[in-house]
């Protein structure tokens, strides 16, 4: 009898054993995997959006179009682990810088741009997030209908 009492609490401790290591993994992977949210200007508080593509600059204040703009930005995925250490992205392509410029004499920034044939926008200091082709051509076409003109 004591032995099967000795065998089941060897298993019983080294399943508790197991199950505690498991947990310590678990928080360890999550502690270090933060989240970002894409964080917007409400629509009430912006003058205008400054588009800025190769040197082409447009200044959008007709209330349709930024809300348009801001309705794609809106759309997309806003939580990303993708964490954005810099001032501007490097090392992509077809950069389009907007500006936000509020009401209160603030200027909000953020960037949609292509990399390795994916679409992103970034935040500086904030998050990294993936969109669509169709999201930044949304947003690129500003660009090219204000210089077409």
């Amino acid at each position: 009898m004591k032995k099967v009492n000795f065998r089941n609490a060897i298993f019983i401790i080294l399943g508790a054993i197991l199950l505690l290591l498991i947990i310590v993994e678990i928080m360890y992977y999550f502690r270090n995997r933060r989240t970002y949210t894409l964080d917007l200007p409400q629509f009430e508080n912006l003058k205008s959006i400054s588009l800025n593509l190769n040197d082409k600059n447009v200044i959008v204040t007709d209330e349709e179009e930024m809300k348009d703009i801001l309705s794609v930005l809106n759309n997309t995925k806003k939580v990303t682990k993708n964490e954005s250490i810099q001032d501007a992205p490097v090392n992509v392509k077809d950069e389009i810088k907007l500006k936000f410029n509020l009401t209160k004499d603030e200027i909000f920034t953020i960037f949609v741009y292509t990399k390795n044939q994916k679409y992103y926008i970034e935040q500086p200091y904030n998050g990294i997030y993936q969109i669509s082709g169709d999201e930044y051509n949304s947003i690129k076409k500003y660009i090219i209908i204000e210089n077409s003109d």
